[in-house]
C-alpha cells in the first residue's frame, strides 16, 4: 500500500476527532439532534483549519443510514462511501476552477431531481470567493429557495469578497486559528500513534511555525520526518525552518542585556551562517523577551529545564522592567524595517546595533558612542571578530567634535536688547572655538555669521519701524557697524548671560539627595549598596527598617505600597542581605502607618526640597538676574529651578 501523507491519514472522521473549534461543532450537532436543519451553511476561516473537513462530517450525519444524527455510524453504505470519497450525492466543487456563469447553470440543471441513494443532495462548494459577479446572480435565487432534498455548504477563506445578498441566504460558521498548544497536543498524540522519535521543544517548533493551521503543521511534520529519516530533533527542525531554538535565542538576549557587542554580533553570524532566517531571528528574540516579561509579572514555572526556562527566570531578576520594554520595541521596529533594508543581515545587525545605543547602561555612562568608548574616541574596535567590524576600518570611523556649551536661560526675558546680547554671547563662543578649527571650517563659520548680522539688522529695522521695541528703561543699542561678529562682540558691552552664580565650594560641597540619605540614614545607605530586583527595590525604599537583632530584621511597608509585598519578596531581601553583611538575615515585613520615622524614599524626598530650596534662594540673591529683573522687567518661572 502506498504511504499515505499525515494529514490526509488524520483526517477526522467524527466529531469528536476534531481539534479545536467548539463553537462551530456546538451549532452542527444541535441542528442534527434538533432537527432544524439551515438549507445553506457558510464555512468560513483560514486555510488548515477544518472547513472542508466539517463540511464532510455534517454531509455524513445528514446520510447516514440511522438517521440525521450528530454521530454518524461509520458503518452504513452512505458513511463509509463519504469517508472513501465516492458519495454519488456529494458533490464538491471547486469554484476556484469552475468560475463561469456556464459552469453555475450546469450544476443548476440537475439541482432538481431527486438523490441517487441518500437523503439529500449535498453541494459542497470549496472556495466559493473565487465565482464571478454573474455566477453569483445566477447563484442566488436557487440558494435562497433550493428544493427540499438539498442542502448548500460552502467554503471560503475569503468572506469579505463574498457578496452580502449571499451572506444573508446562508449561516455563516466562522472557524478560529488553533492555538500553539492544541496543535503541539495533536502532533504529541500522532507522534505517538506512528510510534515516531521525536523530541518534545521540536514539536513546539513546528507547531509554532504553523501559525494556526493543523494541515501545515503536519506537512512540516512529513517534511522533517523525510529530512531526519523518522526522527524529529530540535536541530534539524529549527534548520528546516529557518528559526532558533529557545536556547539560541536566551543567548542572543543575555549578549543584549550585557552590551557585548562582539558577543552578540558573532551569534548572529553563526546562526545565520546555519541558515536561520532574519527576521524569524527577531521574532525569536521578541518571543523570549515576552517570556522574560510574564516571569517579571507572574512568577511561575514556564517550562522544562531544558527549554531555557531558567536561564529565562534569571533574566527577569536582571534585566529591569523599562529596559525589558525598550529592547522589545526596538526590535518589533527593526522587523517592521527589515524589507527596507539592503539586505536582511544588515537590517538585523542595524537593530541589535540600536538596542546597543539606546542601552541603559550607555545612557548611564553618558556615551553616546558604544559600549567601550569614551566621549574623545567614541567608535572604538568593540566587534573585532565580527565580519561587520571587519568592514569598517579605523581611518575611516568618524571623529568626534566636542559641541560648543552653551548656557541655558533660567528665566525667559521680555527685552529686545538683551536677546540681541545673547546672540553676540554666542556668535563670540562660535568664533572662539573656530580659532582651534582648521582654516575651511572658520571660513564657514564667518559666512553663516555674516548671514546672520544682516538677518538681524533687518530684524531690528523692522521691529524700529513697526515701535515695538521693549519696555521703558531698556538700555539704547549702539548702532551696527560693517565690522565681524567677533569685532562686534568684542567692541560692544553688554551683560553677563542670564545665569546665576553659585559659590563654587556649596556646589561642590552639595551631595545628591541619595547619597545625602545614605550619609543621613542607615537603612538608607544599606539599600543603597543591594542588588535586588527593581520591584523588591522599591519595597524596600518605602519601608521602615527596625532591626530585631544582627540576624532578623523587621521592615514596616507602608499602606499605600502594600501592593509590592510579594510572596517572595522576603527570601530576595534576605538573601540579597545575607551577601551583603556576610552573616544569615531573615527578613519579615509589616504594614505600618507609623510616620514617625522616615523611609529612605522619604529622606530622599525631603533631601530634594532641601536642595531645590536652597537653589531657589541662591538664584533669587544673585546680582545679575535683580538686575535684569529691575532694569528690564525679566520673570522667573520657578517650575524650571532645578538643584545643580
Amino acid at each position: 500500500m502506498s504511504y499515505q501523507v499525515l494529514a490526509r491519514k488524520w483526517r477526522p472522521q467524527c466529531y469528536a476527532d476534531v481539534v479545536g473549534q467548539r463553537h462551530v461543532l456546538a451549532v452542527l450537532s444541535n441542528s442534527c439532534t434538533r432537527d432544524r436543519l439551515h438549507h445553506a451553511y457558510l464555512f468560513s476561516g483560514s486555510r488548515g483549519v477544518g472547513k472542508t473537513t466539517l463540511a464532510r462530517l455534517f454531509a455524513k450525519g445528514l446520510n447516514c443510514a440511522t438517521g440525521i444524527t450528530a454521530t454518524p455510524c461509520r458503518q452504513c453504505g452512505p458513511c463509509q462511501e463519504i469517508e472513501q470519497g465516492r458519495f454519488v450525492d456529494l458533490l464538491e466543487i471547486d469554484a476556484a476552477s469552475r468560475t463561469k456563469v456556464e459552469d453555475t447553470r450546469e450544476l443548476l440543471d440537475n439541482i432538481h431531481y431527486a438523490p441517487a441513494s441518500g437523503r439529500f443532495k449535498i453541494y459542497l462548494i470549496d472556495e466559493v470567493h473565487m465565482l464571478s459577479r454573474h455566477s453569483f446572480n445566477a447563484l442566488l435565487k436557487t440558494l435562497e429557495e433550493p428544493p427540499p432534498h438539498v442542502k448548500f455548504l460552502l467554503a471560503t477563506t475569503d468572506p469579505q469578497k463574498l457578496p452580502a445578498t449571499l451572506l444573508s441566504r446562508c449561516l455563516q460558521l466562522h472557524l478560529q486559528l488553533l492555538s500553539v498548544e492544541k496543535i503541539e497536543a495533536q502532533l504529541q498524540k500522532i507522534v505517538q500513534a506512528e510510534a515516531l522519535e521525536a523530541e518534545p521543544q521540536a514539536l513546539r517548533l513546528l507547531a509554532r511555525a504553523a501559525q494556526g493551521s493543523l494541515r501545515d503543521a503536519l506537512t512540516l511534520t512529513d517534511q522533517a520526518l523525510a529530512i531526519g529519516e523518522g526522527r524529529l530533533s530540535v536541530s534539524l527542525v529549527s534548520q528546516l525552518l529557518g528559526t532558533l531554538d529557545t536556547q539560541q535565542a536566551v543567548a542572543l538576549v543575555e549578549a543584549l542585556h550585557q552590551a557585548e557587542a562582539a558577543s552578540l554580533l558573532k551569534l548572529v553570524d553563526q546562526l545565520i551562517a546555519q541558515g536561520r532566517d532574519c527576521e524569524q531571528l527577531l521574532v525569536e528574540m521578541a518571543a523570549v523577551l515576552h517570556q522574560i516579561a510574564l516571569q517579571q509579572w507572574l512568577p511561575q514555572p514556564l517550562g522544562e529545564p531544558g527549554t531555557g526556562a531558567v536561564r529565562i527566570r534569571e533574566l527577569a531578576q536582571r534585566i529591569a522592567p523599562p529596559d525589558l520594554q525598550l529592547y522589545y520595541q526596538t526590535l518589533l521596529m527593526g522587523r517592521q524595517e527589515l524589507p527596507l533594508a539592503p539586505d536582511p543581515r544588515m537590517g538585523v545587525e542595524m537593530t541589535l546595533l540600536r538596542a546597543l545605543a539606546f542601552h541603559p547602561k550607555q545612557i548611564e555612562r553618558g556615551d553616546p558612542a558604544g559600549p567601550s568608548g569614551s566621549a574623545e574616541a567614541s567608535v572604538a574596535d568593540p566587534v573585532v571578530d565580527s565580519p561587520l567590524a571587519s568592514r569598517i576600518s579605523t581611518s575611516d570611523r568618524p571623529k568626534r567634535v566636542a559641541p560648543t556649551e552653551r548656557p541655558r536661560s533660567l528665566a525667559p526675558v521680555k527685552n529686545v536688547s538683551v536677546m540681541q546680547e545673547r546672540q553676540a554671547s554666542e556668535e563670540s563662543s562660535l568664533v572662539t572655538h573656530a580659532e582651534s578649527e582648521p582654516s575651511e571650517t572658520t571660513q564657514l563659520l564667518a559666512i553663516h555669521q555674516q548671514l546672520r548680522g544682516q538677518q538681524r539688522q533687518h530684524r531690528q529695522q523692522r521691529q524700529q519701524s513697526t515701535t515695538m521695541i521693549s519696555s521703558p528703561g531698556a538700555l539704547p543699542q549702539p548702532p551696527l557697524s560693517k565690522t565681524g561678529p567677533a569685532e562686534r562682540a568684542a567692541a560692544s558691552p553688554r551683560l553677563a548671560p542670564a545665569v546665576p552664580k553659585v559659590p563654587p565650594d556649596n556646589r561642590a560641597a552639595r551631595p545628591s539627595s541619595w547619597k545625602a540619605a545614605a550619609e543621613r540614614d542607615e537603612w538608607s545607605a544599606e539599600v543603597a549598596r543591594l542588588t535586588l530586583p527593581k520591584r523588591i527595590e522599591q519595597l524596600a525604599l518605602n519601608s521602615v527598617c527596625e532591626a530585631i537583632s544582627p540576624q532578623e530584621i523587621r521592615l514596616h511597608l507602608r499602606t499605600a505600597q502594600r501592593h509590592l509585598n510579594r510572596p517572595e519578596a522576603p527570601d530576595l531581601l534576605a538573601s540579597a542581605l545575607s551577601e551583603l553583611r556576610g552573616q544569615p538575615v531573615t527578613v519579615t515585613i509589616l504594614d505600618s502607618e507609623d510616620v514617625s520615622q522616615r523611609t529612605p524614599l522619604e529622606w530622599r524626598q525631603a533631601i530634594d526640597q532641601e536642595q531645590l530650596s536652597a537653589a531657589r534662594q541662591a538664584l533669587l540673591a544673585d546680582e545679575h538676574l535683580q538686575r535684569l529683573q529691575r532694569d528690564f522687567g525679566a520673570e522667573i518661572d520657578e517650575a524650571t529651578i532645578q538643584p545643580l
